[in-house]
């Protein structure tokens, strides 16, 4: 007997002596045994059956592998399919391992691969069993669809967690880390701000000789219930303005208008200290006015505490000159950097409380906000404040102007010292603050009793822009029974401006909305509406400007010959021009209603 591991001829023995293998005889897996014995027949080129076919004695010829196809050439040729008859010599036993003479057959060192033939001696029959047939597995069904349903779930998951629970989780992990990236996001767009804002100068030049042109619309004027177009039939202004603020200069024209008819006109020119104009219309001379009686004569220094002079509105306009003021950019950003230093060690320092996820209802609709309770504590302030005068004083930018407090005797030291001596004892301040989930703050609000004890009521600042939250910006305030709300929005070169206060039954209403549409602006509304002091006032103005740079201006001194001096006006002049006014007084027909000319001028046309 052949050992079936190594192919070492053991004879009869139980196991193999070369490697230990066991040689009892294996059953028969999976062949059909037919039930009577069957003697080997010659077969002549007869392709072989599909059930198994052991291996045939060969004549010094190759074995064949069988199994599917047929064998040729093969003399003679026996099939076996139960053990055969003992007068057939060699004897095999199908199923089992073939039993050689060992005196005659050749020993093996390896196993035989299948499909191949170990050498033999020509004269010694050589038998080798074949491989038992084996079926066919099932086809199985492809798992790819299983596979990306899962693969499919899985992105899901990753994508819910990633989206949904890990923002949660790191805000319930850290809950006030929200409210201090918010308050830090201002410090840190302060800077950008700033950038903005010179680039923007740098590209719309601030020049010394400006021209403002356009017109005034009054669609409505009614105090006390009585409209103005029951008197005036006027109803627009045109303009034409320029000024030269490094000359202290000024000409234009002011024309009456009703539509496009021109019914009115007053032309002037200032040189600063005299102001001379012209009404063609009514006079044919020319007038001069000296620009301290005209202050004089409206009471300017009484309300406002100084004298009316150009060369002030000239000193304060040079400076927005471009190229001037582009020396200032690096400065102003290096501050705005150190106050968002200052800003940013003040939100380190604030004290925080978590409150509720809830929907702002804004006047720009509704914004999913979390709120949050800030509480602002002396420490915090002097935290904040001392970061800023820090980093104002390291940065070379600003050192420079730093050093000139120093000359006038104010350190660094000396100007902490001060803040916090301004601040000491001051009582922590809350306020509540609303944060959007893009970490910008939506609403700020503070209780009067938390600033001032003896008032009641609320002060808040809410951002509530689209695309950009700055775009639109709401401050309130509400204190006992007077209440107050300013509201700036702009979108698509469009901006707008509206206050509204009230007190009691008395009220005030303003409002400005006006877009741009290349160089010119449309004045789309410009409104008072108001109830003060008994005085019930509503007025409606339309209309639009534009601004352009002039070479030369259009009037001098010389545009007005011999001018009568109003402050100094003879009694002859007096005369001369009570007559000529009375003689053009029918430009006054196509101005004023018809009553109001007749109560006007009825006692000067009946002589009287």
């Amino acid at each position: 007997m052949f050992c079936t591991k190594c192919g070492y001829n053991a004879g009869t023995a139980k196991f193999c002596p070369k490697c230990g293998n066991p040689l009892n005889p294996q059953p028969v897996q999976e062949t059909p045994v037919q039930s009577e014995p069957v003697v080997a027949q010659p077969v002549q080129e007869t392709p072989v059956q599909s059930e198994p076919v052991a291996a045939q004695p060969v004549q010094s010829q190759p074995v064949q592998q069988f199994g599917t196809q047929p064998q040729a050439d093969v003399t003679p040729q026996q099939q076996f399919g139960t053990q055969p008859q003992a007068d057939v010599t060699p004897q095999q036993q199908f199923g089992t391992q073939p039993q050689f003479n060992a005196a005659s057959q050749q020993q093996f060192g390896t196993q035989p691969q299948f499909g191949a033939v170990p050498p033999v001696n020509v004269d010694v029959p050589r038998y080798q069993a074949a491989d038992p047939m084996q079926p066919q597995p099932k086809k199985k069904k492809k798992k790819w669809p299983l596979v990306a349903v899962i693969l499919i779930a899985l992105a899901a998951v990753i994508t819910a967690v990633v989206i949904v629970v890990l923002p949660k989780l790191k805000k319930e992990l850290s809950p006030t880390k929200q409210a201090v990236t918010a308050i830090k996001n201002v410090g840190a767009s302060l800077e950008d701000s700033v950038d903005k804002l010179f680039n923007n100068l740098g590209t719309n030049t601030v020049s010394d000789k400006n021209e403002i042109s356009g017109t005034f619309k009054f669609d409505n004027m009614t105090v006390n219930g009585e409209s103005y177009s029951k008197y005036v039939k006027a109803d627009s202004i045109k303009y034409d303005i320029q000024t030269d603020t490094s000359l202290q200069k000024a000409a234009g024209d002011l024309k009456l208008q009703n539509g496009s008819t021109e019914l009115l006109t007053v032309s002037f020119y200032t040189d600063g200290s005299t102001v001379y104009f012209k009404i063609p219309e009514l006079f044919t001379e020319t007038f001069s006015m000296s620009v301290d009686q005209i202050a004089k004569d409206t009471d300017i220094d009484s309300s406002f505490g100084y004298s009316f002079d150009m060369s002030d509105i000239s000193s304060y306009l040079s400076v927005l000159n471009s190229g001037d003021f582009s020396q200032y950019k690096e400065p102003a950003k290096a501050a705005a950097k150190a106050l968002a230093k200052g800003i940013d060690a003040f939100a380190d320092a604030c004290q925080y409380g978590k409150n509720d996820s809830l929907t702002y209802k804004s006047d720009n609709g509704d914004i999913e906000v979390t709120e949050y309770s800030v509480t602002v504590t002396e420490e915090a302030v002097k935290a904040g404040v001392n970061a800023a005068i820090d980093a104002l004083y390291a940065d070379t930018t600003t050192s420079t102007y730093m050093s000139m407090l120093t000359i006038a005797g104010v350190t660094q030291d000396s100007l902490k010292k001060e803040v916090a001596s301004s601040i000491q004892g001051m009582d922590p301040v809350t306020f509540s603050m609303y944060v959007n989930k893009d970490d910008a703050i939506v609403r700020i609000s503070i209780d009067n009793a938390d600033v001032n004890g003896n008032s009641n009521g609320t002060i808040a600042i809410s951002f509530v822009g689209k695309d950009n939250i700055s775009d639109y910006v709401v401050i309130e305030a509400n204190a006992d029974d007077t209440n107050m709300k300013f509201t700036v929005q702009n979108a698509d070169n469009r901006s707008s401006v509206a206050f509204d206060m009230k007190q009691g039954s008395e009220y005030m209403k303003m409002a400005l909305d006006c877009s741009l549409s290349g160089s010119t602006v449309a004045i789309n509304n410009m409104s008072i509406d108001m109830n003060i002091d008994d005085v019930k006032a509503n007025m409606k103005i339309t209309g639009d400007y534009s601004q352009k740079e002039f070479s030369s201006m259009k009037y001098s001194t010389s545009s007005f010959s011999n001018p009568v001096n109003v402050d100094k006006m003879t009694s002859a002049q007096q005369t001369a021009l009570v007559t000529e006014f009375v003689k053009n007084s029918a430009v006054f027909k196509k101005i004023i209603s018809d009553d109001l000319y007749k109560q006007l001028f009825s006692a000067a046309l009946s002589g009287n």
